[in-house]
């Protein structure tokens, strides 16, 4: 797929949590020359592996995966410093004769490295637009359209206000003081081809509730108290992602099991409805519906395939 002279393409597999993104893009390295680039914002932290359902030892060392352990919990991991990263990893995975794929569920990420970010563009703070993207990520539209409201009533009137994209860049607008932007980077020069997982939502809302138990029942309530004891509190932004937050509680005596794991799972579940309304603006993305089928199932595999080599020629 990559010839002398073409700029690398980029591939992609995202879609929700839960949704069998991983085992969807380790099946198709079996049949591609891939290398992972995780577009996942929890997996970037060292130390969150479980709570994460960050790829195991053997996932590694089937296939090479980039963009994991970024960043201690304590450190901030901005979408600039990510696209830089990822960006500089396509042009080597593809001197190694590999396609540059993209797995993940982090909106943001994706879009900034296909579609370029613009912090410079209006003087707008970086700093800013990732605090709103994460608040965006953890609470969805409605804090942020309140606050937008609130500051400025006036715009509040104009725009979409369920338009997420719209909603934070007229609070970056209203709230920017200027200084400090980056420099704008451009859309991806190459050729891009991105497959989604589409279930049924009873059947990701299952997958999720499963999940949720599973993470609880092997070792994510160790993981937290180990990033506890360490001094890496429950106010870090990190430590606030579902499913960390619950084991914090519940550790702190402030919860049952059977109430964070299920809390877990309500929290996740809102979390990939919000995935999948970002994703299914994406006109590019090419759907494939899973139904209740493995990520790994066989037929699931062989169309994803199919459709990638289709789009890239």
């Amino acid at each position: 797929m990559i010839r002398a002279g073409v700029t690398t393409p980029l591939i992609g597999i995202v879609g929700p949590t839960a949704s069998g993104k991983t085992d969807l893009a380790l099946a198709l390295a079996t049949r591609l020359p891939v290398e992972i680039l995780v577009a996942d914002s929890r997996q970037a932290y060292r130390g969150m592996d479980i709570g994460t359902a960050k790829p195991d030892a053997a996932a590694r060392a089937a296939v090479p995966h980039h963009l994991l352990d970024l960043a201690d919990p304590d450190e901030p991991i901005t979408v600039a410093r990510w696209v830089e990263r990822a960006r500089t990893l396509i042009p080597q995975i593809a001197a190694r004769g590999c396609l540059p794929m993209l797995v993940g569920g982090t909106g943001l990420y994706v879009s900034a490295l296909v579609d370029g970010h613009d912090y410079a563009a209006q003087g707008w703070s970086p700093e800013l637009r990732e605090r709103l993207s994460s608040e965006l990520e953890a609470q969805g539209i409605e804090p942020l359209a309140a606050r937008l409201r609130r500051e400025a009533p006036g715009t509040a009137a104009r725009i979409d206000l369920c338009n997420p994209r719209r909603v934070v860049r007229a609070l970056e607008r209203a709230g920017a003081g200027g200084g400090g932007a980056t420099p704008s980077a451009a859309p991806f020069p190459g050729r891009v081809a991105l497959i989604g997982i589409s279930r049924p939502r009873e059947v990701l809302y299952r997958r999720i509730d499963q999940r949720a138990a599973w993470l609880f029942a092997n070792g994510l309530l160790e993981e937290v108290r180990a990033l506890l004891d360490v001094g890496y509190g429950p106010e870090l932004r990190p430590m606030t992602g579902h499913g960390y937050r619950e084991a914090a509680a519940h550790l702190a005596g402030e919860s049952t099991l059977a109430e964070a794991i299920a809390l877990t799972a309500r929290r996740t579940r809102q979390y990939a409805k919000r995935q999948v309304t970002w994703f299914r603006r994406d006109a590019r993305i090419m759907w494939l519906n899973a139904g209740s089928a493995p990520g790994d199932d066989p037929t699931l595999v062989a169309d994803a395939d199919r459709l990638l080599r289709v789009a890239l020629g």
